[in-house]
């Protein structure tokens, strides 16, 4: 059974549509989108359940934008769109991702199978030296040593995506990602397989409402796992 490919898009980003739908059918992929909760003008009142915005600002030491929860929500969509399926593992892309064609060797090498969760395009990734497999000639999965961020495009095992929605029922964190993915554990694709446009302030849908926000997180101290996060990033080596 071929690994299903979901694409999140705003059903009036038709651009970014475009964009991603040639991008693929160049690369002979067929996929579906999976509309996208819209929170460019506040947060729809029907989401408002999904979410618990107290909890939110506890985690990331501020308070998450309508923009942010809307993102975290959509990813949550795609989630249970793949755990509603009959397929084991799920490709799940952002409309804004720009896939190469060493998506392809990746995929014909299985290196979706490695892991819960694969990033095939990330920021701030470490990893342990000489760690990691060869999935083909010029790739290589990571262990992901301590959590990163982006949730641009990854794969997904059914496992995977029913962890994480343990810990996104309710939406009290970021899309990219609600808790320490090193627990699942999550691997990297190195390098890249999949690249996202440098987005400027005002063209990001979430960027500005958060920009000027900020906090402490001062709890992390008192979590028993920030000292494993600190002892695996002294470790590791930043590949992104």
């Amino acid at each position: 059974m071929p690994l299903p490919v979901f694409v999140i898009s705003l059903p009036d980003s038709h651009a970014r549509r475009a964009a991603i739908s040639d991008a693929l059918g160049k690369l002979g992929l067929a996929f579906e989108f999976v509309d996208a909760v819209d929170g460019r003008s506040g947060l729809p009142a029907d989401q408002e359940p999904c979410v618990d915005r107290q909890a939110a600002a506890h985690y990331l030491g501020r308070p998450m934008s309508d923009a942010e929860l809307a993102t975290a929500l959509s990813h949550v969509l795609v989630h249970e769109r793949f755990l509603a399926s009959a397929h084991e593992h799920a490709l799940i892309l952002e409309d804004d991702a720009v896939p190469t064609p060493d998506l392809i060797a990746f995929l014909d090498g299985k290196g979706y199978t490695a892991a819960p969760l694969v990033l095939l395009h990330h920021l701030g990734a470490r990893v342990l030296p000489h760690s990691g497999t060869r999935v083909a000639e010029t790739l290589n999965l990571r262990p992901l040593a301590v959590p990163c961020f982006r949730a641009t495009a990854y794969t997904l095992s059914r496992g995977g995506a029913e962890w994480l929605l343990e810990r996104t029922r309710p939406v009290s964190g970021t899309a990219d990602w609600p808790a320490d993915i090193t627990r699942l554990p999550a691997m990297v694709v190195d390098p890249q397989i999949v690249h996202h446009p440098r987005v400027e302030l005002g063209q990001s849908t979430i960027a500005p409402g958060r920009a000027t926000r900020g906090g402490h997180r001062w709890h992390r101290f008192l979590d028993p796992s920030y000292a494993r996060r600190v002892w695996r990033k002294m470790r590791s080596e930043r590949i992104s």
